[in-house]
C-alpha cells in the first residue's frame, strides 16, 4: 500500500513538473541554444507561453496575415543571433510589447462586416 502510494504521488510531481513549462516545441527535441535555454528556464517558457498566445491572437482575423508572418519570422531570426539568456529574455520582452500594442489596436483587425 505505501509503495502504491508512493508511486502515485511521484507520478502527480512529475505531471505537474511536465505541464508548468508548456512550450511552444517539443523539448526532447531541443538542439539549439535557444531551445534548450527556454527548456531550462522557466522565466523564457513563460515568456514563449505568453509569445505563443498573444501571436495566435494577432493573427485571428487579421487584415495582413502574410505580412504579420514574415514580421514574426524576422523577429525569429533575430532572437536566434541571441548568446545569452539575458539577450533571449530582451528579445521576447520587446516582441510581447510590441505584439500587446498590435493587439490593441482594433485597426489591425478586420471588422465584423466583412473586414477590408
Amino acid at each position: 500500500m505505501f509503495t502504491f502510494v508512493r508511486v502515485v504521488s511521484l507520478l502527480l510531481l512529475v505531471m505537474c513538473v511536465s505541464t508548468t513549462q508548456a512550450v511552444s516545441f517539443d523539448c526532447q527535441k531541443a538542439k539549439t541554444f535557444i531551445e534548450k535555454a527556454i527548456c531550462q528556464n522557466p522565466d523564457l517558457s513563460e515568456l514563449d507561453d505568453e509569445l505563443g498566445s498573444l501571436y495566435q491572437l494577432a493573427l485571428t482575423d487579421n487584415k495582413n496575415p502574410a505580412v504579420f508572418k514574415k514580421q514574426q519570422l524576422g523577429w525569429l531570426a533575430q532572437r536566434d543571433s541571441c548568446q545569452t539568456v539575458d539577450c533571449v529574455k530582451k528579445s521576447y520582452k520587446q516582441r510581447i510589447a510590441t505584439l500587446n500594442k498590435y493587439n490593441n489596436n482594433p485597426k489591425n483587425f478586420k471588422s465584423d462586416k466583412g473586414g477590408e
